[in-house]
C-alpha cells in the first residue's frame, strides 16, 4: 500500500469522492431546504478538516513537527597565535664556549744549537723525557756525540752556532725509556734555558724569584738535614714545569753548574756510568 498522502489532483478527487458520498448517505428531514444544505456543508467541512488532521496523524502528510531540523554549523574554532608580549627581551642561547688549546711553553729551536732549546719538566729541547730512548737520541748527532759511557753524550768539534754546547747526560731507565736528562758545565750562551731564560750560571736568588715552588730536595742516601747555606752538595734546588721536576744544582754563593730534568724522580742518580 503507497503510504504517501494523496496531492494535488489526487487530493481534490478525494475529496470530491466523499462529499457526494457524504450528500447521497444524508437522510431527508423536515425544515427548510436552506438549513439542510447548510447542515450538509458543515457536515463535509467537518470531514474534510478530520481527513487532514488523519492525514497528518497517520503519517500521510508531513506535519511541521515531523520535519527533519537542518543540522546545527559546528564553528570550527581558530587557533590563536600565541604572541610575545612587546618590549618582551629576546634571549638567545649563548654560543658554545670553546676549549681553550693548551700553549706550548717550547721556543722554536734548531737542532745544531743547543741554546735554542728549551727546559721544561717532560722535554729539553728535541729529547721528550716520556719517549723512546733510541727515538729520542737519533737527531742528537748534528751537535752531539755519543760516548762510551752510555748516558754521556760529549759535544761535537767543532762548536755550533752558538759556541761550545754543555755535556748532556741522558739516562735510561732500564726498559727502553728515559729516566731524565742532566745538563752539565759552565755558564755558555749554547746552553739550553726555561721558559724564563733561567739555566747554567744562574743564580739562586733568581731561581726563587721566577718560581715560588723552590725548595730544596736531598739525594737518596744523604744527610737528612743538609745546610743548603754550607754548599751541601748531596742536595739540589727542585720547582715543577709542566708536571715534571727541574732541579738546579746551585748554592747562596755559587751559580747553577747542573740541571737535572726527570719526571719519575726529583734527584738525579749519584752515577751516571756506574
Amino acid at each position: 500500500m503507497d503510504s504517501e498522502p494523496p496531492k494535488g489532483d489526487d487530493l481534490q478527487r478525494l475529496l470530491v469522492t466523499m462529499k457526494q458520498d457524504v450528500l447521497a448517505r444524508a437522510t431527508p428531514r423536515r425544515g427548510p431546504r436552506r438549513r439542510r444544505t447548510g447542515i450538509a456543508i458543515g457536515v463535509v467541512a467537518a470531514l474534510l478538516l478530520g481527513a487532514a488532521g488523519g492525514s497528518v496523524a497517520l503519517g500521510l502528510i508531513p506535519g511541521q513537527d515531523d520535519r527533519a531540523a537542518p543540522p546545527a554549523a559546528t564553528a570550527t574554532p581558530e587557533p590563536t597565535p600565541t604572541r610575545t608580549p612587546d618590549g618582551a627581551p629576546v634571549v638567545d642561547s649563548p654560543p658554545p664556549t670553546p676549549t681553550p688549546t693548551p700553549t706550548s711553553t717550547r721556543r722554536p729551536f734548531a737542532l745544531d744549537d743547543p741554546g735554542t732549546w728549551t727546559i721544561s719538566g717532560t722535554e729539553v729541547g728535541p729529547i721528550a723525557l716520556d719517549g723512546a730512548y733510541d727515538a729520542e737520541t737519533d737527531d742528537l748527532a748534528a751537535t752531539y756525540v755519543h760516548s762510551p759511557c752510555y748516558a754521556l753524550w760529549d759535544p761535537r768539534e767543532p762548536s755550533g752556532p752558538s759556541g761550545e754546547a754543555p755535556s748532556l747526560f741522558i739516562v735510561p731507565d732500564g726498559s727502553g725509556g728515559i729516566s731524565g736528562v742532566d745538563i752539565a758545565g759552565l755558564p755558555r750562551p749554547a746552553a739550553p734555558t726555561t721558559a724564563e731564560g733561567l739555566g747554567l750560571g744562574s743564580t739562586l736568588d733568581e731561581l726563587r724569584a721566577a718560581y715560588p715552588d723552590l725548595h730544596y730536595t736531598v739525594f737518596d742516601g744523604a744527610a737528612p738535614e743538609p745546610d743548603p747555606a754550607d754548599e751541601n752538595p748531596y742536595g739540589v734546588w727542585t720547582t715543577t714545569i709542566d708536571g715534571g721536576h727541574v732541579s738546579f744544582h746551585v748554592t747562596a754563593t755559587t751559580p747553577v753548574n747542573g740541571i737535572w730534568v726527570s719526571i719519575q724522580r726529583a734527584t738525579p742518580p749519584t752515577e751516571f756510568c756506574g
